[in-house]
């Protein structure tokens, strides 16, 4: 099979280098006069390659800027329809809703292969952040560096209804807390410093929110 292509590569190979050795092509023209006279020929124009599309066949996005709009309290409103208030530091890190973060299934699609955060999403991408939500903790062991917080009510097993990876968010405590009964459905505040990163599996988005170093601010365990 290598010889074949060996062969092809020798042929163009040729034709190249004899293309060089006779030099342009040339026609040869008559005038109005009847004088014949030769000219080089025209070198035809190379066809341009098609614009590049995004994934799924969408047109190639534009950059876009993050709507916030400052208010004279401090606050911002978020893509015109989000109140947040907070710097994003850890010391004033932006008090968010969870409107705000289920707000990405508006655009993302990870069937259709659209696992890019909005703007107004991924602007919050480092960001320190606090929340408030159900806590779910594993449903084994004494203590945990780990939760889910969540919009609903769910216990981590049985009770409740399961989160979707657009209204919980995966929390890395700072610190181990102990664990409440098992079972248990707690609510609290946390706050953290919040990764947007969206995890699939095939065409499945698995997880998309992550808070490092956080700390779950409630009196109770979870």
């Amino acid at each position: 099979m290598r010889w074949i292509w060996a062969l092809l590569i020798g042929v163009v190979a040729a034709g190249g280098i004899a293309a060089l050795w006779t030099g342009p092509a040339q026609v040869t023209a008559e005038t109005d006069r009847g004088e014949r006279v030769v000219r080089p020929a025209a070198t035809p124009a190379l066809p341009r390659p098609p614009a590049p599309e995004s994934p799924a066949g969408l047109p190639s996005p534009s950059p876009t800027r993050v709507p916030l709009d400052r208010r004279p309290d401090g606050s911002m409103l978020v893509d015109g329809r989000f109140t947040v208030t907070g710097s994003g530091s850890e010391q004033d890190p932006l008090v968010i809703s969870w409107p705000l973060l289920a707000s990405a299934m508006e655009t993302m699609d990870a069937a259709a292969g659209r696992l890019k955060p909005p703007p107004h999403i991924a602007f919050l991408n480092g960001q320190w952040v606090q929340i408030s939500g159900f806590l779910a903790p594993p449903l084994w062991g004494e203590q945990t560096r780990e939760l889910l917080v969540m919009k609903n009510r769910w216990d981590g097993c049985c009770i409740g209804l399961p989160p979707t990876p657009f209204d919980c968010i995966e929390a890395v405590l700072a610190e181990p807390v102990k664990l409440g009964a098992r079972h248990s459905i707690s609510f609290g505040t946390v706050r953290g410093r919040l990764v947007v990163e969206p995890f699939s599996a095939g065409s499945f988005l698995i997880g998309l929110y992550r808070l490092e170093s956080a700390v779950n601010t409630t009196a109770s365990p979870p």
